[in-house]
């Protein structure tokens, strides 16, 4: 039949429970940082891709009315061209100005219509330029993405064999403590921003720095039952040097190494 573990000696477990414990929760919040890493550089190819999408837009536009532009012109000069083949036959004065006329509107249309290609042309130029250097930058950035991915993924694994073995190692600790006393730590631990068993020093709560009643502090000190702060709740305990020796509860002594 299993034997019992001394009050103070589960004390001394949940004591030691609480370090491990402590470099778990450091593991895990360093670990749950890690897509942090990556979203700023998502959020940034993201921005990048959205703004290479717009200005392909306003290139398919430009490049649109500069078709248009071009058929006009195309239109325009074949309009011209009859027309200057039309001058040469005219037979009257009134009919030659009114066909001359026609010319220079068709000459003035074509003019417009070329430096309306020039320019269209020229800032189909500066918007290829852009989608140019943001995709050079996007391209530099997603390199970097997954090369960080994979350290990062790397970092993770690592985080997950650290906490693996931790986790091992918190066994052998809540073996020695029973349930209700693991159930109560656990509970508020996970209340107290990761404390569950603090000590108590000089009459004060090491947790929350608040007096702990002369009466109390006294039962805390024989470590023969479980005792909680009256402000924080917190379990309490009066810290062992180590190499010193640990009365149980039968009596006998059990030596206290820190580990």
């Amino acid at each position: 039949m299993t034997q019992p573990v001394p009050f103070k000696e589960q004390l001394r477990a949940l004591e030691q429970l609480q370090e491990l414990d402590l470099k778990i929760d450091s593991l895990k919040k360093n670990q749950g940082a890690l897509p942090g890493l990556l979203k700023t550089l998502d959020d940034s190819l993201h921005r990048l891709k959205t703004s290479v999408d717009v200005k392909k837009n306003a290139a398919s536009e430009i490049e649109k009315l500069q078709r248009q532009a071009q058929a006009a012109l195309d239109l325009n000069k074949d309009r011209l061209a009859r027309s200057t083949t039309r001058l040469e036959a005219v037979q009257n004065s009134q009919e030659y100005a009114a066909v001359n006329k026609e010319i220079e509107q068709l000459n003035k249309m074509n003019v417009s219509l070329e430096e309306q290609i020039k320019k269209t042309s020229l800032e189909l130029d500066g918007v290829n330029k852009e989608i140019q250097t943001l995709t050079t930058e996007y391209e530099k950035i997603e390199l970097e993405r997954k090369e960080k991915g994979t350290s990062v993924a790397g970092q993770n694994t690592q985080f997950d064999s650290e906490i693996g073995v931790l986790m091992k190692e918190r066994t052998a600790f809540t073996a020695k403590v029973e349930r209700r006393l693991l159930a109560q730590y656990d509970r508020v631990r996970a209340a107290r921003g990761g404390l569950g068993i603090v000590p108590a020093l000089g009459g004060r709560c090491k947790g929350c720095n608040m007096m702990v009643p002369p009466q109390l502090y006294n039962m805390i000190q024989r470590g023969a039952e479980l005792h909680s702060c009256p402000s924080c709740h917190r379990i309490l305990y009066i810290p062992v040097p180590a190499g010193e020796a640990v009365a149980t509860d039968n009596g006998k002594n059990s030596e206290v190494t820190t580990g």
